[in-house]
């Protein structure tokens, strides 16, 4: 029986054809399956017009359309991977090469002449070519080396001819993704080895017994290609369609997949730019573990930090896995804590702002003058060290490390524990816990059960986790009983907003040998990643441990304008340039639903109202409703996390505002913007002061 393949393009633009033509495409996988020589399909040759002999025409199609079909030159597999209007379906293949890489084994699709125009006027005038060419790191391949590296033998000539990075990204849109990959990791100077061990996602770089047959596709499904998907039957295709088609679900990059499936015994972590795949990464694998599980008494905990991305990663597996739903536990961080205290017996609440004001003012009636810190920063300290840290004891306090925080003695430290003592009396007398205080009394309530509730934890957001939190997912999963698959954390230091730095090891949490960092950027344009990076240059980012995260070989998979940095004089002015680029981008096509501006103010909601804008305020623990209600997206820069837009507007024209003193400002102003900027997938305006 004949096998289908059929193009991540075609079903990510399958509702946009006519629906005559999508009942054809269901009819004809049935059709195909049983003799795809049936003259009920009307495949035919079409090898005078085009430059591979390989290349078929499916006139049996409605409206005038056809599918373009990859016929094998060995075998029985075939390619669906185009359909289109009569005649702009044979021009989009005309002129393309569709074949297996002899040397990696991967599909790839690539047109010679457009690759060689894009290449075209990209070498700067300022240096000799010469010179350029001696300096940039492609020019140091061989051919043969290039060739291993994924690229095309027909196209080694114009990849030879790239002499700068403004060259290499004007390719993006026209090379195979595979040789794509590895091709940024050689340019940013990764040994040849490194970078195609990174792009393939395995422990060595990938070896064929003997070269592929480039018209041989029977080994497709082995290979490291991602944009092709089996499909067995129409039911099977269906399923992929049912609903919105979000490509997360059904293609991987391979580095991705490999994490998905990789086997531990003990904890292992993702960590990877904004906008690498991280959360789809954990959300196949608890889709995985889930399939997976033998007790049926036992669950897969998936948890976050914030309330609104826990809710996105519910729905989300609920589209992917539907068959085992039920096995899901998806909660955020603190409302996890909360139920684990309440299913311990504790009978509290969670204290309001109000009310632990209240307690530190009873405190201080009674405490000494004498303290080693006023009484803001002693508040502080509590909020910054002793809470976060789970410190109940004097001794705990002496040795705390107090990361980001002012140099005190111990005996200072001594002096300031009876003031932190009675205010944690004050709240046990109310019956009362901080948001961190309830995770250090889950913690303890775990740590005395005898069962485990959950066979597999994994935590998205890690970076954001206090040392105590970190403690209570390391108690929650079990990860101390040599059980398969533990515990798996996801986070980017780049994306910390909440609280510190603190290394997983500090909590008992070994990573040593198990951490994989994600490289390929599919959010945002190279443009806009470059922009965010920019946010935090001269920083250094930690890798959620002990180590230090590289971004070298970092790139993203399409190119787009470069972001609008507009000065403003004031508020006014900002909130009309604000308006004026939503007007430009409506006039494009753009969706209200599609655009964000961030942060929330009220002089930009009024500018944007008066113009005959709908806006919609993102709400705390509501999921963005989508295209099911209209409106311009505002909130907070910590709202929209996790989130992605096409277009985002960061309205930093405040001249206190850390964009315009990226040097002098804190760490955690600078990462909030960087995070709000890898929102925009397409567009970025920064309005910034004059």
């Amino acid at each position: 029986m004949a096998k289908l393949f059929i193009h991540r393009d075609i079903l990510k633009n399958f509702n946009r054809l006519p629906s005559k033509v999508q009942k054809r495409v269901y009819s004809l996988i049935d059709e195909f399956q049983a003799d795809p020589h049936s003259p009920a399909i009307g495949l035919h040759a079409l090898t005078g017009d085009m430059l591979d002999a390989k290349v078929r025409g499916v006139r049996k199609f409605p409206d005038g359309y056809r599918a373009i079909v990859i016929a094998p030159e060995k075998g029985d597999t075939y390619l669906l991977v185009h359909i289109d209007a009569h005649d702009r379906a044979y021009d989009w293949a005309r002129n393309k090469r569709f074949e297996v890489h002899a040397g990696t084994g991967v599909f790839q699709v690539f047109d010679t002449v457009e690759v060689e125009s894009a290449t075209k006027g990209k070498v700067p005038e300022a240096r000799s070519k010469a010179k350029l060419k001696a300096q940039y790191p492609l020019a140091a391949f061989s051919d043969d080396e290039l060739f291993a590296a994924g690229v095309p033998r027909p196209l080694i000539p114009a990849v030879r001819s790239i002499q700068s990075d403004e060259a290499l990204t004007a390719l993006i849109d026209y090379l195979p993704p595979d040789c794509r990959d590895v091709l940024y990791g050689l340019a940013a100077g990764m040994p040849l080895d490194e970078a195609i061990v990174d792009m393939f996602a395995q422990d060595e770089r990938p070896v064929l017994n003997e070269p592929l047959d480039p018209g041989d596709f029977s080994r497709i499904a082995e290979t490291s290609g991602r944009d092709l998907v089996l499909v067995d039957g129409q039911d099977a295709l269906k399923q992929i369609l049912a609903g919105s088609l979000e490509e997360w679900r059904i293609f991987l990059h391979p580095a991705q997949r490999k994490l998905v499936t990789r086997q531990t015994f003990g904890a292992m972590n993702i960590t990877g730019a904004a906008g690498t795949g991280k959360t789809v990464a954990l959300m196949h694998r608890a889709a995985h573990l889930a399939r997976r599980l033998e007790d049926p008494a036992c669950k897969v905990l998936v948890t976050t930090f914030t309330t609104n991305l826990s809710i996105t990663i519910k729905h989300h597996l609920q589209r992917l896995a539907p068959d085992v739903a039920d096995r899901f536990e998806v909660t955020n961080l603190h409302y996890l804590a909360r139920t684990l205290c309440l299913r311990a017996g504790w009978r509290g609440r969670i204290a309001e702002d109000s009310e632990l004001a209240q307690i530190w003012e009873d405190v201080w009636v009674t405490c000494s003058d004498e303290l080693p810190m006023s009484r803001e920063e002693m508040q502080a300290e509590y909020d910054l060290v002793i809470d976060p840290n789970g410190i109940t004891e004097e001794d705990s306090y002496l040795v705390a490390v107090r990361s980001g925080r002012p140099r005190i003695s111990r005996q200072q430290r001594r002096t300031a524990w009876p003031v932190f003592r009675a205010f944690q009396r004050g709240l046990k007398k109310r019956n009362l816990l901080t948001f961190e205080g309830a995770v250090h009394e889950a913690r303890l309530s775990v740590e005395q059960k005898s069962t485990r509730e959950f066979a597999h934890v994994l935590v998205d957001e890690v970076q954001d986790f206090s040392l105590e939190a970190l403690r209570l997912i390391r108690a929650l999963s079990p990860a101390d009983e040599d059980a398969r698959d533990p515990l798996c954390t996801v986070g980017d230091g780049h994306q910390r907003i909440y609280r510190t730095r603190i290394p997983m090891s500090r909590a008992g949490i070994d990573i040593r040998g198990r951490s994989s960092r994600l490289k390929v950027n599919y959010r945002t344009s190279e443009q806009i990643r470059q922009f965010a990076q920019g946010i935090l240059r001269g920083v250094e980012i930690d890798d959620l441990d002990e180590g230090v995260a590289s971004t070298v070989g970092d790139h993203s998979v399409f190119s787009g304008p470069e972001p609008a940095v507009v000065p403003c004089a004031d508020g006014k002015e900002e909130s009309q340039a604000i308006v004026q680029w939503v007007q430009e981008l409506q006039d494009r096509g753009l969706a209200t639903h599609e655009i964000c501006v961030t942060p929330w103010k009220p002089e930009v909601v009024t500018a944007l109202t008066a113009a005959g804008i709908g806006v919609y305020e993102l709400r705390a623990r509501e999921e963005d409703p989508g295209a099911s209600e209209s409106g311009i997206r505002v909130g907070t820069m910590k709202r929209i996390k996790g989130l992605e837009f096409r277009a985002v507007a960061i309205a930093c024209a405040d001249a206190e505002d850390a964009m315009n003193q990226l040097e002098d400002s804190p760490l955690k102003d600078r990462c909030e913007r960087y995070v709000a900027a890898t929102r925009a997938r397409e567009q970025l305006l920064v309005t910034v002061a004059k």
